[in-house]
């Protein structure tokens, strides 16, 4: 009966809202339409309605989170917790699920002297960012932009983007969390949270590292319970707080001292792949990210009409006649900036590029590229300008330099030049991937995205994606992150991670997981039924307690 519940049981809203108070649990169906709908990929690629929940909650600390839970085992529900909700899994995936929105839960706490913040599921990343630079401090932003949750890409979801090139991807900067498990009545503390007296300062405390277990290939999206505290490591801020006025979409910056923007493009892929693989070695870049000219027009412009002239006139896609890389320079010193900036002209020289003070695009240019390097402030803009939603071709994932731009890029472009010559995607331009490199090194991220009418029938999204992960396959490309099995001897993670959510949550309390259960292998109720092999999962058990 539990399977088909469409509807929550009187007695099992009743004890919600005892606990949580009649404000904070709801199964009103306005309340509930709300949350069934998602702009960010799965309204682009359906164009239809999430699946419902049965309830909505807002626990406001760890004990009501933790009473949430116990609720929906006890009337054989679901929970599925979110942050900031970006993307579709944060929605429910089967038919008797109570969403829990963390919204109530924002808390910061900032220790300047062992340089981290610990913060809950609703402290935004740029939130963190305003708090701690007043210290001294800087905190990555990931490609979602300053509106997305620090704890959710750290522990459970994608932490990749232009600033991970110095201060590395959130899940990287995960020093410890709190983990509400899904039964209601534990709660396990990974990394120095769990000794006593050791605060939040080191990423996993002594003995093996379990961040592995916890994030798998792109995060577990909520399927091993519910992140209810996260330590995130800080990073350096030689200069003042970063200060804006003026009025939206352009505020207007204030310069900062020893801080320099470039932004630089390449005849051809081999010749971005030189120079990329030199930059990242020289250790040179804050921010390093590639834009295409559909990002500018989309997060330049204020109206749709205004995007359209841009398309018309041309006047980013001239200026870049392919997608153009954004590097920032936040130095110490003046000498250092020097430095670093001739050594970057002196590459850009050597690879055949072209090097552009972004100053010289004008204040509208400057002003999106100098707020995106330091915040992640239009990024999120680009994806939903100018249609209201997006999605993203496949192959989509995390590679080395070489195969993002010579394997990924080139399938990516010859799909959507058909399709945008058919008029059944968005004409947002062929070469408009955004990308990100990590660490220094040569690794990085890529994704292709596009935007599409869905009222307009001749447009599709479908086609263009099968396409690509055939592309992909055809190469032993990762599709949307997972790793491809190239043998027998090999570890595939994504099963591995499955069989540690069966573990932790047996009695399937966690809502599956959507679009992510492809990419991490999780399958559909309770974090992944399909275990075929016990005895390994006896021998992860064993090695957990």
């Amino acid at each position: 009966m539990a399977n088909l519940m469409r509807q929550i049981p009187g007695e099992a809203l009743k004890e919600l809202k005892e606990t949580l108070g009649d404000m904070n649990a709801s199964a009103d169906p306005g309340v509930l339409q709300v949350y069934s709908f998602m702009n960010s990929m799965g309204g682009a690629l359906t164009g239809v309605w999430w699946a419902s929940p049965i309830a909505v909650t807002l626990p406001s600390n760890t004990d009501e989170v933790r009473a949430v839970l116990r609720i929906c085992k006890k009337y054989g529900m679901r929970a599925k917790p979110h942050s900031s909700a970006w993307i579709m899994s944060a929605l429910a995936n089967s038919s008797r699920v109570v969403i829990m929105d963390l919204r109530r839960m924002d808390d910061l706490e900032i220790n300047v002297r062992d340089g981290y913040a610990v913060v809950e599921p609703y402290c935004t990343a740029g939130e963190q960012q305003v708090e701690i630079m007043k210290l001294g401090l800087n905190s990555h932003v990931n490609g979602a932009g300053p509106n997305a949750s620090n704890l959710a890409s750290a522990t459970s979801m994608q932490g990749s983007g232009g600033t991970s090139q110095s201060m590395s991807n959130s899940e990287r900067n995960c020093l410890g969390v709190e983990l509400c498990l899904p039964n209601g009545e534990e709660v396990l503390y990974l990394g120095s949270p769990g000794t006593p007296n050791a605060g939040w300062f080191c990423g996993d405390g002594p003995g093996p590292s379990l961040r592995g277990m916890m994030r798998g290939a792109i995060g577990n999206a909520g399927s091993q319970g519910v992140y209810t505290r996260c330590g995130m490591k800080c990073y350096p801020w030689y200069m003042p707080p970063f200060d804006c006025g003026g009025s939206p979409p352009f505020f207007d910056v204030t310069p900062l001292p020893n801080y320099e923007l470039r932004t630089a493009f390449w005849p051809d892929y081999d010749s971005e792949c030189d120079a990329l693989y030199r930059i990242s070695e020289n250790e040179l870049t804050d921010y390093c990210a590639r834009l295409g000219p559909g990002a500018y027009e989309e997060a330049a412009s204020t109206t749709n009409e205004e995007y359209l002239s841009m398309v018309e006139s041309g006047i980013y896609r001239n200026t870049f006649p392919k997608g153009a890389w954004t590097f920032s320079f936040a130095a110490s010193c003046s000498e250092e900036l020097e430095c670093r900036l001739k050594t970057v002209e002196k590459i850009v020289d050597d690879t055949g590029g072209i090097l552009i003070d972004t100053t010289d695009l004008g204040h509208d240019a400057h002003q999106l590229v100098f707020q995106t390097a330091i915040r992640g402030c239009y990024i999120f803009k680009a994806a939903f300008m100018p249609t209201g939603s997006w999605m993203c071709f496949p192959p989509m994932s995390y590679e080395t330099i070489d195969n993002l731009w010579k394997i990924n890029q080139p399938i990516n472009e010859e799909i959507k030049k058909e399709l945008i010559a058919r008029e059944q995607i968005s004409d947002d331009y062929f070469d408009n991937v955004y990308a990100s490199l990590d660490e220094h090194g040569h690794f990085g991220h890529v994704e292709s995205p596009y935007h599409t009418e869905l009222w307009e029938e001749k447009e599709q999204s479908m086609s263009g994606m099968i396409r690509g992960v055939m592309e992909g396959l055809k190469h032993h490309v990762p599709i949307l992150y997972s790793p491809q099995p190239q043998g027998e001897d090999l570890a595939v993670y994504s099963a591995l991670i499955a069989k540690v959510a069966y573990l932790l949550d047996p009695d399937g309390v966690m809502d599956g997981m959507g679009i992510s259960s492809m990419t991490m292998g999780m399958g559909s109720g309770g974090g992944g039924r399909s275990i075929d092999d016990i005895d390994e999962l006896e021998e992860i058990k064993e090695a957990l307690t």
